[in-house]
């Protein structure tokens, strides 16, 4: 017995199958994420690494040329770039993305960076190291407008950096223009003699007094403390009353007896403005597989409050990836309908009401059958995967117009239902299928696509051949 057949005769079977297809392909639906663009590991990685002060020579021979060779010792390596300039030294590193394992590459790279140790001992951050995905970059820009008195708007950008990264979907939030605080100690010379106090006396005074030290426990029968000693710097009265020197006789020379103490703030990297006014910018990055629009809209609540906290200061966004996103699942959704009520307005008209329905009923069908398998696949709703529906959308009725037709031309010559059913398939399941065969066919190149660009455009023909074999099996068994 043919599988038709099977089919044909238990059609409460295929009614339950089909209600259980619809059921597989809208939980699929409801698991997809919406991003911008496809996961793909770029198998690359940048080192960058900042020393203040120092010239590009010496950025080159001190840091660069240190990191390079430990880099180079890692295997599978494509190239190295680096660019070394006053002040800082960036690495660019890149492999052969098709033939490696980029996790395993990844972690090499980065142990090796951490195993150089011939770097220079007053370096006051480790280098950065910075893997490039796709899946991780920025979905919202903003910026903030208003006075920067007392450091204001930037405390305000810093609060808000704070409450964004306490969203377990963000990766991080970069703050450009922003201009950390600084404590100045501009030391008289003069009173430096009279004292006989010398400049490392005075740095080592402060280092120690700037601390937060763990203690130990202290213990008892019915209790246990922690000691801890704490003495961080909290405003420049705390910097000024540093004791430097003092005797029996209570006699003390203070940081405010040979130093004037201002409350500062760091020169800025890069000067931000928005509009041609002064501002500090955020941008917020997501974590790989996050979903961009529900991201953005729970940050939303988290940028009006701060809207109604500080009036006098403005939130523009100016950059939201959100939008985008939407934009495109618009354009799928548009297409979707108005393809759907094109096809049963044109069923209707060249074939009877019932099988005109029943036929049009395809393309939803076939739809959430691809759906359902995206989650499995790994894939999300992006401009590649919403291109390939798209695509994907005109194909998927033509296989059960035509098996409909043919229907429809035995039933008026009096072929019995079940009889007109069987012989449609029959006749039609060889064209049918290699017409979607070459359609296929025409797609599958792109798998072998090598590189960066390869590993974008792969999701295509994966979606265009799930959704055609969903409308062949649809046609012959379903419909």
């Amino acid at each position: 017995m043919s599988p038709a057949k099977f089919f044909l005769e238990n059609y409460k079977f295929t009614v339950i199958l089909t209600i259980l297809v619809i059921v597989f392909g809208i939980s699929g639906m409801r698991n997809l994420n919406s991003e911008s663009y496809p996961t793909v590991d770029f198998a690359m990685a940048m080192i960058t690494t900042n020393y203040d002060g120092a010239s590009a020579d010496e950025i080159e021979s001190r840091i660069t040329k240190p990191l390079e060779e430990e880099i180079r010792s890692v295997a599978d390596l494509k190239d190295v770039r680096s660019v070394s300039q006053a002040g800082k030294s960036s690495i660019f590193v890149r492999a052969d993305i098709d033939s490696v394992d980029v996790q395993k590459f990844m972690a090499d790279l980065q142990r090796s960076v951490d195993r150089v140790s011939n770097l220079p001992p007053d370096l006051r951050e480790k280098p950065r190291f910075i893997e490039l995905k796709s899946e991780e970059f920025p979905v919202l820009e903003m910026a903030i407008i208003g006075p920067n008195d007392n450091r204001k708007r930037d405390i305000i950008a810093d609060l808000l950096k704070e409450s964004l990264e306490d969203n377990k979907a963000v990766l991080r939030v970069q703050l450009t223009g922003y201009r950390k605080r600084m404590f100045k100690v501009q030391l008289d010379p003069n009173k430096l003699d009279k004292h006989h106090i010398g400049i490392g006396e005075v740095i080592g005074k402060i280092k120690a007094s700037n601390v937060n030290i763990a203690g130990g426990r202290l213990k008892s029968n019915r209790e246990q403390a922690l000691l801890r000693l704490e003495g961080k710097i909290a405003d420049a009265e705390d910097l000024k009353n540093i004791v430097l020197r003092a005797n029996f006789s209570g006699q003390k020379i203070l940081v405010k007896d040979i130093a004037n103490v201002i409350d500062d703030e760091t020169d800025p990297k890069v000067n931000a403005r928005y509009n041609g006014k002064p501002a500090t910018l955020l941008i917020v990055t997501k974590k790989g597989g996050a979903d961009t629009i529900s991201l953005v809209e729970s940050m939303d609540s988290t940028i009006q409050d701060f809207k109604q906290s500080y009036p006098k200061y403005k939130f523009d966004i100016y950059a939201n990836e959100a939008l985008k996103v939407k934009n495109r699942l618009e354009v799928l959704t548009s297409n979707a309908v108005s393809g759907l009520v094109l096809v049963i307005v044109f069923l209707l008209l060249f074939l009877p009401g019932r099988i005109g329905i029943m036929a049009s009923l395809s393309l939803p069908t076939a739809v959430l059958v691809t759906f359902g398998f995206m989650p499995i696949l790994g894939m999300n709703l992006n401009a590649v995967t919403i291109l390939a529906l798209v695509i994907a959308l005109g194909m998927l009725v033509d296989n059960s117009v035509v098996i409909s037709e043919n229907y429809a031309r035995l039933r008026k010559e009096g072929v019995a239902s079940k009889e007109a059913a069987l012989d449609s398939i029959r006749k039609l399941w060889l064209p049918i299928t290699a017409t979607a065969m070459t359609t296929a066919a025409a797609f599958l190149p792109m798998l072998v696509t090598r590189g960066i660009m390869g590993q974008f455009i792969k999701w295509i023909p994966i979606v265009v051949c799930i959704a055609l074999f969903a409308s062949l099996i649809e046609s012959f068994f379903f419909l």
